[in-house]
């Protein structure tokens, strides 16, 4: 096993040529289960930047007592957790 890459200049580095054509369809569908008419983010790129966004937040105002905020994180929520 002798490494074939050794450092980054090593690497080869892909163009817009390399990739295959990407067809993209953006299918809306309102659902009659909730008010807004909007369904959940039950993909999996979006599990984790909720919460992520929520601890950052939370993070941020520690130094002003704040230790936890209910989600959804709303305006009002913040404003009441900072009150508090």
């Amino acid at each position: 096993g002798t490494p074939r890459t050794v450092t980054f200049a090593d690497y080869l580095i892909p163009a817009a040529s390399d990739l295959p054509f990407i067809d993209t369809v953006r299918i809306g569908l309102p659902t009659d289960r909730n008010a807004l008419g909007v369904r959940g983010i039950g993909e999996n790129g979006a599990i984790g930047s909720p919460p992520a966004v929520q601890n950052a937040v939370v993070d941020a105002l520690r130094h002003l007592g704040v230790h936890h905020i209910d989600f959804p994180l709303t305006p009002q929520r913040v404003w009441e957790a900072l009150r508090a």
